[in-house]
């Protein structure tokens, strides 16, 4: 198996942990998503935050290799692709990052930055969630299969 390839569903495996880990701290209404145990829903959430940076930081490294050695092979699996949806994930995991770690580290002493933090990690995961579905959707839709074209006539 390629390199990339187990990259990319890796990521998203812990991404989908970490949404519905995520989405059953947001409030009752989704609590059933981890049985009610909001506990175990943060530390399931807070263990594949840390797995989630590490694969991103060794996504970015990976790329950064990729162009220091000018390699210009197309990856279909990679998770920062060319095209405006790598972009895309690229920018979202970061504020995902950043969001995270200011709720982790400051969620008992400046409640104004964790409020403000939890807003945005809330609203971006819901946007990311649609996002995951609209790839599955492009990837898998049977009308973005390549076509036959028909032959040249001579």
């Amino acid at each position: 198996m390629k390199f990339d390839f187990i990259l990319h569903w890796l990521w998203a495996l812990v991404f989908s942990v970490l949404a519905l880990s995520g989405i059953a701290m947001a409030g009752a209404k989704y609590g059933w998503l981890m049985q009610y145990d909001i506990a175990m829903a943060d530390i399931v959430h807070r263990i594949a935050a840390i797995v989630y940076v590490l694969l991103t930081f060794i996504v970015m490294m990976y790329e950064i290799i990729r162009i220091l050695r000018r390699d210009k092979t197309k990856k279909p699996w990679l998770v920062f692709g060319p095209s405006g949806y790598g972009l895309f994930t690229f920018i979202t995991t970061l504020i995902f990052i950043i969001t995270g770690a200011i709720i982790w580290l400051f969620m008992d002493s400046n409640h104004a930055a964790t409020a403000f933090s939890l807003w945005i990690h809330e609203k971006l995961t819901y946007l990311a969630v649609a996002s995951v579905i609209w790839h599955i959707y492009m990837k898998t839709h049977a009308l973005t299969w390549p076509k036959k074209r028909a032959a040249k006539p001579k």
